[in-house]
């Protein structure tokens, strides 16, 4: 039986430090969404980002049979880390942002 190797991205924690492995298709799939959903300076909270990635991928129809609530944390936090994105609270609420690219 051939091993078929697929490629992993790192995804980096900023709260625990931690490190962890996903499958690089699953990586860039969940990017663009949560990219797409914090697009034109939106600002949203986690489960708003949740729920603009479920539409995302229904009207891409995006096969995506894993816990989407899960790859997006994973994935906010590792762009959160590399400085993609910015979390913040305001009146209260915790919410996040896409930081601009210079």
């Amino acid at each position: 039986m051939p091993s078929s190797k697929k490629s992993k991205t790192e995804c980096l924690n900023p709260n625990t430090g931690r490190k962890m492995n996903i499958p690089t298709e699953i990586y860039n799939k969940m990017h663009a969404a949560i990219q797409n959903s914090l697009k034109n300076g939106k600002e949203l909270t986690y489960t708003e980002i949740v729920e603009s990635v479920i539409e995302y991928f229904s009207k891409k129809q995006v096969d995506f049979e894993r816990s989407v609530e899960w790859y997006a944390v994973t994935v906010k936090h590792d762009m959160q880390s590399r400085g993609e994105l910015i979390p913040f609270i305001q009146k209260g609420k915790k919410l996040h942002r896409l930081t601009s690219k210079k």
